[in-house]
């Protein structure tokens, strides 16, 4: 998703390190994704992506996964911002460029997602901890922790004997702040009471001096268990 998403930006100038050059950069703060099917080895897919207007201070991007049947894998829509690098304070869409919107767009998913998930740990019946260690690979062109790799974080926090069973649907993940190759981190992963539906909440958190912490990235899980 994201790979098609950086070469789209790329063809109209706006990627990454091309904004770097004007000390400018693109980071994600939110993405709901919901899987309909899941591709198996070897396969052929097409990945379609595209922006969508201006919401608030957010560039919404859609991306679309179909198989070789023309069949749906996944939608997602993502919030993104540009921020100054040196201040890391958004960059109004005002003053700002924007991506051309295609004239006959596939799907329009609503921009507003709506308020982000809460961890609250006194709703949870049993919280597991994960503490993954932070590897040179995990960090792109901003220097910091990939967002994709706090997702992978979250889903390494579950068992094998889950993973094994079940697969995933829905996913609902809030980026709040950025964590660094230096950094430590935990990763907590739970469900609510009397909550029977497959329904998992996760949260990251970067460990501070003294025993504090701060909340770093909030996510939703939604899954179904896989076909025998």
């Amino acid at each position: 998703m994201q790979e098609v998403a950086g070469k789209h930006a790329y063809q109209f100038g706006m990627s990454i390190p091309q904004l770097l050059k004007d000390d400018k950069t693109w980071v994600v703060t939110r993405t709901k994704m919901k899987i309909e099917k899941w591709a198996s080895w070897p396969s052929v897919m097409q990945i379609e992506t595209w922006p969508q207007k201006n919401f608030r201070f957010y560039y919404p991007r859609v991306c679309r996964a179909l198989n070789e049947n023309n069949e749906t894998l996944f939608e997602s829509i993502s919030q993104w911002v540009v921020i100054d690098y040196a201040s890391q304070r958004p960059v109004k869409p005002q003053q700002f460029k924007t991506l051309p919107f295609p004239e006959n767009e596939p799907i329009t998913l609503d921009p507003d997602l709506g308020r982000r998930v809460s961890f609250k740990t006194s709703d949870f019946e049993k919280i597991v901890e994960y503490r993954p260690q932070i590897t040179y690979g995990d960090c792109d062109l901003n220097l910091h922790v990939n967002n994709v790799v706090y997702l992978k974080w979250m889903l390494d926090s579950l068992s094998f004997s889950f993973r094994d069973t079940h697969l995933v649907t829905e996913i609902d993940i809030a980026y709040l702040y950025q964590t660094f190759r230096d950094d430590k981190v935990v990763v907590l992963t739970s469900y609510k009471k009397n909550d029977e539906s497959l329904t998992l909440y996760h949260q990251i958190n970067r460990l501070l001096e003294n025993n504090e912490t701060q909340e770093v990235s909030v996510a939703q899980t939604k899954w179904i268990l896989a076909p025998q």
